[in-house]
């Protein structure tokens, strides 16, 4: 199987943090499209021209990076990221699912502009002020009081969350984001995983992504 993208997106990102959790990312070929992002086979494989998706040992993809981090997650052995208990299970996949869906809306005004396009001051203010807190104070509603997200064992949700929060780290001196306010639980979270070699190892590849495709010129 192959796995196209690169890290500098969070969610391909998630499914290189779950697969080093598992041992197992000699298992997958990684790249871009073949053909780059303007071929045919690449708006087949993806309807929407985006990354990631897996292109699977019979030929047939699959998109969405939560989906193909569920997936192999199953298709492959090694620790399992995906929660055994139902309610953690349940926990795991809320987090994944408010990063998604309102984070990752409210960062978007900082985000164009990380990567070379333009948002009004009022934009950039809302979301520092109102959206982007609003969004991880929802995500963390669902975390627990283990080292990790859940529990004490990474699942989904630090996927999921440490592929996002390298952004947040570098937006933050950018655009004047106060680390997580009074965010309590999201701040001791991050205390006790930030130096574990499972997130720098992730920090390093997002970096380097960036850097190949970027420069370090938007930053």
């Amino acid at each position: 199987m192959k796995l196209v993208g690169e890290s500098v997106s969070p969610y391909f990102e998630r499914v290189m943090i779950g697969l080093d959790i598992k041992g197992m990312m000699d298992k997958l070929d990684y790249g871009m499209p073949e053909g780059g992002f303007k071929s045919d086979a690449h708006w087949q494989a993806h309807p929407l021209g985006k990354i990631p998706y897996l292109v699977r040992d019979d030929g047939s993809t699959l998109t969405e990076g939560q989906v193909i981090l569920e997936y192999l997650d199953r298709q492959l052995g090694g620790h399992p990221v995906t929660p055994t208990d139902f309610e953690a299970a349940t926990n795991a996949r809320a987090i994944a699912r408010i990063l998604d869906l309102y984070y990752a809306e409210a960062v978007r005004p900082m985000g164009r502009v990380a990567f070379g396009g333009t948002a009004t001051d009022e934009e950039i203010a809302k979301a520092r002020d109102e959206d982007i807190p609003k969004a991880l104070a929802y995500a963390s509603k669902y975390m627990g009081d283990g080292k990790c997200a859940v529990s004490d064992d990474w699942t989904i949700a630090d996927c999921a969350l440490i592929s996002h929060l390298y952004w947040y780290g570098a937006l933050m001196p950018r655009f004047g984001l106060d680390g997580f306010g009074d965010n309590k639980k999201l701040a001791d979270y991050w205390d006790r995983v930030k130096d574990d070699p499972l997130v720098t190892r992730s920090f390093e590849r997002t970096k380097k992504a960036y850097e190949k495709f970027f420069g370090g010129k938007n930053k």
